[in-house]
């Protein structure tokens, strides 16, 4: 009888103590959508404090800008994995308000194969000459200058949405071919729509970049705050001015066929910290957030 009661002793306190730990678990201010992410996706993170003071979190060596509840309860961002991020385990690391109390927890990329997509253009729009080419670096650096900047506070709020709503014809990470070269792969997504369909901003930001280039023809950058930019290309028309802010929905241009581009169609890009990401992964992750 003494071993047996022993024995319900020890299984008693084995399932307590699974239980308590099961429950601090659950109950972990830190809270992931997801404990993987492939290559050009993203997860949301939500971290509860008490006192309304934003956490820190760092992840992949940068700074996660976050946005609060209205009772700033609960504050949410996203952790993002470029397009060509190298797979591996990775630490999250928060850093409490008030007590600076620092909490790890870990998130896996994988790799992730998006396929193929060949291209027949027209020569001079593939094989430079030194005058294009030329322009078309200017532009390039121009761009990148936008996302390698200090980010700005967070302007954005909510889920994003899709500028239109036509379907895809060309998917987002897909390596190209164009006129048999290898080329960068499609870090957008294209939508198909008609010659002059109106576009909305995909969130509440500021207009950063207004410009017709070579490669992307009319052009509208915003800057949605938090280091999240987004990019729509091939405009028709331009119906914002740069430095004009926006809210999410406000008609920015119409689309078109402008740069370069074989018919018309809304090219859209997402950076996060400088990172390519599936723009329509983030529409439909950020749906999980109440505006």
């Amino acid at each position: 009888m003494r071993w047996t009661t022993l024995l319900v002793m020890v299984l008693g306190f084995q399932l307590l103590t699974g239980f308590c730990v099961e429950m601090a678990s659950s109950q972990s201010p830190i809270h992931l959508s997801s404990n993987s992410i492939g290559q050009g996706d993203l997860c949301l993170i939500r971290v509860r404090v008490e006192g309304g003071n934003p956490p820190a979190v760092l992840w992949m060596g940068k700074e996660v800008f976050l946005v609060a509840n209205p009772q700033k309860t609960e504050w949410y961002g996203y952790l993002v994995a470029d397009l060509t991020a190298k797979p591996g385990h990775y630490k999250v690391v928060v850093r409490m308000p008030g007590s600076g109390s620092e909490k790890q927890v870990e998130l896996e990329i994988s790799e992730k194969n998006y396929g193929v997509r060949r291209l027949t253009l027209p020569k001079n729009m593939v094989d430079l000459d030194a005058q294009t080419l030329q322009r078309a670096k200017k532009e390039s650096k121009r761009m990148k200058g936008l996302w390698e900047a200090t980010p700005s506070p967070p302007l954005w709020s909510g889920p994003f949405i899709t500028p239109v709503p036509g379907k895809v014809v060309g998917a987002f990470g897909q390596r190209s071919i164009i006129n048999d070269q290898p080329r960068s792969p499609h870090s957008g997504v294209d939508l198909k729509s008609e010659r002059g369909a109106p576009i909305m901003a995909s969130n509440s930001g500021q207009v950063v970049l207004t410009g017709d280039h070579f490669f992307t023809g009319l052009t509208v950058v915003i800057d949605h705050g938090g280091g999240i930019l987004s990019m729509y290309f091939h405009l028709d028309r331009i119906a914002v001015q740069k430095g004009e802010r926006v809210k999410k929905g406000h008609i920015i241009g119409h689309v078109g066929s402008t740069g370069r581009a074989t018919g018309p169609h809304l090219h859209w890009a997402i950076r996060i910290n400088g990172d390519r990401i599936d723009p329509l992964r983030l529409v439909a992750l950020s749906q999980q957030l109440e505006e």
